[in-house]
């Protein structure tokens, strides 16, 4: 190659075609913290200490969190809010998140953990009652 020559990457030419994108995909994790395999193999092998991963192991709700279900078993289900309790209810879950000392907390899970709270508390399942019934 002369001086002058310069060696471009194929990408970054014009005359150079479309990229061919390879995926490099592993298996898909719903639900984790983006922690690493060896994090998982360390966590494994703590004996008499819970995994934060375990199902089995109790939330910090009084019923027991669950964890979400994965993607291939889950049924979507929309809610529909106009923009102004939209807003109120992104909110309302980011002072919990705040209050809850959590980085991240979905609507979701508030939804599901709402729903769950009411079919286990007959008091809060009245007020749900009272408030749908015409």
């Amino acid at each position: 190659m002369s001086p002058k020559e310069r060696n471009i990457p194929p990408a970054t030419s014009p005359l150079a075609g479309p990229p061919k994108l390879t995926p490099k995909v592993g298996p898909l994790k719903v639900g984790g913290r983006g922690s690493s395999e060896e994090d998982e193999h360390q966590e494994q092998e703590q004996e008499g200490a819970p995994s934060a991963r375990d199902p089995r192991r109790p939330g910090r709700s009084r019923g027991g969190r669950r964890p979400a279900p994965a993607v291939a078993d889950a049924v979507a289900t929309t809610v529909r809010l106009d923009p102004d309790e939209a807003t109120e209810v992104d909110l309302f879950v980011l002072m919990l998140r705040d209050d809850a000392r959590r980085t991240r907390l979905d609507k979701a899970e508030v939804y599901r953990e709402l729903i769950r709270l009411a079919r286990e508390d007959d008091t809060v399942r009245r007020k749900l009652l009272r408030r749908v019934k015409p």
